[in-house]
């Protein structure tokens, strides 16, 4: 998913609309009780549809809609959550979510519910990953899929049995093939040819290979290479496969995230000083479809059903108003659809500020 797709899913539906959000296990047995507590939800959906007064056979489309979306889920590959989407048209849609700790629940609505899906797309951003060595490769890293680059510039081969000319362009004796320059030539070809590709494509770079590679590599790149690098990994990685990779850089991708999160937190402190902050979901929700919000923290498990009177954020207390699943949602929604951007943050980081805050601009 891109942030194309992901604003596309942001735009109303006919009503109703259905979002299926839950919890799942990476590993076994987790993954066996998965598959029974997404049936449940199923079962669930179909109840609510069938108490809503609908046009015939709109529950029925539906509730297809939302199997197919099931049956796309591979169970042997879950991560943290998954995500199902289904509407009018045959529309149905499933995501796995790495990274992303979500609360189980069942939305019918005339919007998807996508905060979940917003907090995956901020937390797997795009990356590289370069593997250090003899044959030195470029994998390529969405989410959690990743690949190898296959192209003119990568993968490249060093060959230690090529002899380095001298300054008259004689063959070096066979002995001194095997030296720094000719690693340094070739470590410098790499900067080369990574330069151009995060020209073309730029992206977090995490470089991974044994420490007298890593050391080396270092000592020579620069500039956009350099400020691209966001960690190293340490190890042989010649013959790993790109699943084992991926395992590899998790680690420092979530060092990562925890940076950006605490970047934005930062943010905050000078946003009170310029006064453009503002605090709480109510005075944001007020702010943000103004397009006064340029940049919005939630915290991560910071749910709110709330009702709408007379235009003004209330809590649910099951009496008047329009009835809203999560207004956290569609906060986060508005500031998107402002141009805003949003990131969540941990469990207590907001707390001084109703769990919600936001960077005016102005």
């Amino acid at each position: 998913m891109d942030a194309s797709q992901l604003a596309d899913l942001h735009e109303p539906r006919p009503f109703p609309a259905v979002s299926i959000i839950m919890p799942t296990h990476r590993l076994l047995p987790g993954r066996r009780e998965d598959q029974v507590r997404l049936k449940v939800l199923l079962d669930e959906a179909r109840h609510r549809l069938r108490e809503l007064e609908l046009e015939r056979g709109v529950a029925d489309e539906l509730m297809r809609n939302l199997e197919k979306a099931a049956e796309q889920v591979d169970f042997d590959h879950t991560a943290e959550a998954v995500v199902l989407l289904a509407a009018h048209g045959g529309e149905a849609h499933s995501f796995v979510l790495p990274r992303v700790s979500v609360r189980e629940r069942v939305i019918i609505d005339d919007t998807f519910a996508t905060r979940d899906l917003v907090a995956m797309l901020e937390n797997t951003w795009k990356h590289w990953v370069l593997s250090l060595g003899k044959q030195t490769r470029l994998l390529g890293g969405d989410g959690q899929r990743i690949s190898e680059v296959n192209n003119a510039l990568f993968p490249m081969f060093y060959d230690e049995a090529v002899p380095v000319p001298d300054e008259r362009g004689r063959p070096v004796p066979h002995e001194f093939h095997i030296g720094d320059e000719r690693r340094m030539q070739f470590l410098r070809q790499i900067e080369t040819n990574l330069t151009e590709v995060l020209k073309r494509d730029p992206r977090p770079l995490v470089v991974i290979g044994v420490q007298r590679h890593l050391s080396a590599f270092q000592e020579v790149v620069h500039n956009a290479v350099a400020d691209a690098v966001i960690g190293t990994v340490e190890g042989n990685f010649d013959t790993a496969t790109p699943a084992e990779v991926a395992s590899a850089v998790e680690p420092v991708l979530e060092e990562e995230h925890r940076r950006a999160q605490q970047r934005a937190l930062d943010e905050l402190d000078g946003a009170r000083s310029a006064r453009r902050f503002a605090g709480g979901l109510e005075e944001c929700w007020e702010l943000a479809p103004l397009g006064r919000v340029a940049h919005l923290m939630v915290e991560e498990s910071h749910f709110v059903p709330a009702r709408i009177v007379d235009g003004r954020l209330q809590p649910d207390d099951g009496m008047e108003g329009e009835y809203v699943s999560d207004a956290v949602d569609d906060l986060v929604e508005a500031v998107l659809r402002g141009d805003g951007k949003v990131t969540f943050v941990p469990d207590g980081s907001l707390d001084e500020h109703g769990r919600v805050a936001a960077v005016l601009r102005y």
